[in-house]
């Protein structure tokens, strides 16, 4: 398994000021919930569009299972 949290690298490269770079997260079905481990305090999240629509139908696929 991948260690979550910060990669410490900048895909995207940095976008902003507060960027702290990249994140590895996990998505699972966790005791009837869908559960978001980001692996460190996050006070947001940037992804390209392709990025975001994989982790909605991640969230969505996770939300199925625990239904």
């Amino acid at each position: 398994m991948t260690k979550i949290g910060p990669t410490g690298d900048f895909p995207e490269g940095k976008i902003s000021p507060t960027d702290e770079g990249g994140l590895t997260l996990a998505v699972s079905s966790w005791k009837g919930e869908v559960r978001i481990d980001f692996g460190a305090p996050v006070s947001w999240l940037s992804m390209p569009p392709q990025t975001a629509i994989k982790f909605a139908e991640h969230i969505l696929a996770r939300a199925k299972e625990v239904q």
